[in-house]
């Protein structure tokens, strides 16, 4: 059940393929692996759009496609899971990563006056064109953080897509043997 919804509701192999970004991995792009729906394939496409997709970083649609085509798993599903992180989506995520990294590092949570210290470096060191001091160690605990974040996100979604495959096998393999007398 699951592969036949996939398939009717993946965009198709030429497509996707035909989009500029993709045009750069050449003849790659065209590997049938990374068009087949099988639950491998779209788990481990899972794992990395969600790894990538929960990173707030610029042109993560690139790296889902570099590591799809590279492991040869199913891309659409890859690049669907890059809208992880959305206007809607980004402050959930930061502030889970923030608290994450704050863990780690045994540091106490975000607060106004360092939030304002740091718009206040970055505003000093912008009007002096480069030259001054941001400290960087917010960003060293938030990227930690969202690092842990998108690493436990990939794994839960990877172990939940199997579940919900074999599931939805199971059910289809009991409705198929209850109707036969």
């Amino acid at each position: 059940m699951a592969k036949q919804f996939l398939q009717s509701w993946l965009p198709s192999a030429d497509r996707v393929s035909n989009l500029k970004f993709m045009r750069l991995f050449g003849k790659h792009a065209t590997n049938p692996l990374i068009w087949y729906v099988n639950r491998k394939s779209i788990a481990k496409a899972v794992f990395i759009g969600t790894f990538f997709g929960l990173l707030p970083i610029p042109f993560h649609s690139v790296f889902i496609a570099v590591a799809a085509i590279f492991l040869e798993v199913n891309l659409p599903i890859g690049l669907a899971l890059a809208w992880l992180s959305n206007p809607l989506t980004i402050i959930p995520i930061l502030y889970l990563g923030f608290w994450l990294g704050s863990k780690i590092y045994h540091v106490h949570m975000i607060n106004k006056e360092m939030i304002l210290g740091v718009l206040h470096q970055i505003e000093h060191w912008i009007t002096n064109l480069g030259h001054g001091h941001v400290d960087c160690s917010l960003a060293k605990i938030l990227l930690s953080g969202l690092m842990i974040e998108a690493l436990i996100f990939a794994v839960l979604f990877y172990v939940l897509t199997h579940i919900f495959w074999r599931w939805s096998v199971l059910r289809k393999w009991k409705k198929r043997h209850q109707i036969k007398p």
